[in-house]
């Protein structure tokens, strides 16, 4: 079942239970394997249900392995207090290698607002870190403003490559706010009141839109996102142009990692649905910048056509991120792009297989994280060459909406 559910087939998976079922005791049934396979099914309850019978018919061990799963399913189903309460159970782990050891958040008092929820102390210093991928990072900053608001002086520690964008995207927040580099020299001194960035939805509260943004309607036009800068530029006058548009078609691979090579393929268009996409907005008239970095350039190398614009490899984020100002949209996979043009509320369409990761929710097409985000899923499990045609769809769409005179149609 676990091969099965590795391997991308979660109807067969979910078949192989059914068999399970029927020749295991109960104790033994692999839930948290039926968990992961009904959130590959877009099942977010089934999957919540599976995630607690591991909990309930578990040892302690089993219990601290299942929260992180569970965690994350509970925020595809928008019940945001107990999935970042039951995350913070991942430092619980054996093979957690946390950047800073414990203790944490020492200084913040044992008075409650809510079950397992700290009250936040009267304002002082506190040290954040960066906690798994960048994405990660780009999409929990939206609590560091809340933290600056509220009188504190933050340390935001981070992978290097992250540095530049950070201290450019939210230098708009002051002197408060100071953001240095992890890896480099010796680890500082333990800060009295530290702890992982991740864990500050934990600590605070609240739903990730109401963080995030405090304009209203998501009418990205007008949101100023959490990433910005008076630095970057703007896209040029819509007059007598053709639209400027950033793509991104693959995940990041990483081969020593089961887990994040199997979302790498799920998430990356093929190289026949790439060139699908590519010849449709070339049709259009559409200007066509290359925001894919590394040797995944590569599977556009079929394509005819070429681009208007490609990043060298060696660009920075923020540099990447002064690209992305610059664009009429940016369309891209489930990646750290993704993030990055969210939080600085830039138009983006995110393109996500047909069972995505919770944080996208399903069968809708906002996000409540990043309003200026469109989310378009494939319409069923691999379904890349039916998602590039609804995608080639909107654009003339959304062209002849936001362009005088419409999509242009160019002879092949």
């Amino acid at each position: 079942m676990h091969h099965l559910w590795a391997a991308d087939e979660p109807h067969l998976a979910l078949a192989t239970w059914r068999q399970t079922e029927r020749d295991l005791p109960e104790p033994l049934r692999p839930y948290l394997v039926l968990g992961n396979v009904q959130r590959d099914l877009n099942a977010f309850e089934e999957a919540a249900l599976a995630y607690a019978r591991e909990t309930e018919l578990g040892d302690e061990a089993r219990r601290i392995a299942v929260a992180w799963n569970h965690s994350q399913i509970l925020i595809g189903l928008e019940d945001y207090s107990q999935a970042f309460a039951l995350a913070e159970r991942r430092f619980e782990l054996i093979h957690q290698q946390a950047w800073r050891p414990p203790p944490y958040w020492l200084g913040w008092p044992p008075q409650t607002l809510a079950p397992g929820r700290p009250q936040p102390p009267t304002p002082g210093a506190v040290t954040l870190w960066s906690e798994q991928g960048f994405g990660d990072c780009l999409q929990y900053l939206r609590w560091v403003p809340q933290l600056i608001q509220m009188g504190w002086t933050v340390r935001l520690e981070v992978e290097p490559p992250l540095l530049p964008l950070l201290r450019e995207g939210l230098a708009w927040l002051g002197p408060r706010l100071w953001v240095a580099p992890k890896g480099i020299g010796p680890l500082p001194l333990a800060s009295p009141c530290q702890g992982s960035l991740l864990s500050l939805p934990w600590l605070l509260g609240g739903a990730p839109l109401a963080q995030a943004f405090a304009q209203g309607p998501a009418d990205c036009t007008r949101l100023s996102g959490y990433l910005r800068s008076p630095h970057w530029p703007r896209p040029a006058d819509r007059r007598h142009r053709q639209p400027r548009i950033g793509l991104v078609w693959a995940a990041g691979s990483k081969h020593d990692d089961d887990f994040i090579q199997r979302e790498y393929e799920r998430r990356s268009l093929p190289a026949t649905a790439l060139i699908q996409l590519l010849e449709g907005l070339e049709r259009s008239g559409a200007e066509l910048v290359c925001l894919q970095f590394g040797r995944d350039r590569q599977r556009a190398a079929g394509w005819g056509g070429s681009f208007a614009a490609t990043l060298s490899d060696g660009v920075s984020l923020a540099d990447n991120a002064r690209w992305i100002s610059a664009l009429d949209l940016v369309i891209t996979v489930d990646t750290a792009t993704a993030h990055l043009v969210g939080a600085m509320a830039k138009p983006g369409w995110v393109l996500l297989p047909w069972g995505s990761d919770p944080r996208w929710l399903r069968h809708r097409q906002d996000s409540p994280w990043y309003p200026s985000l469109t989310l378009l899923r494939q319409p069923q499990h691999r379904d890349w060459d039916g998602l590039v045609q609804l995608v080639l769809e909107r654009f003339q769409r959304w062209q002849a909406e936001q362009f005088a005179g419409g999509a242009r149609e160019v002879s092949p």
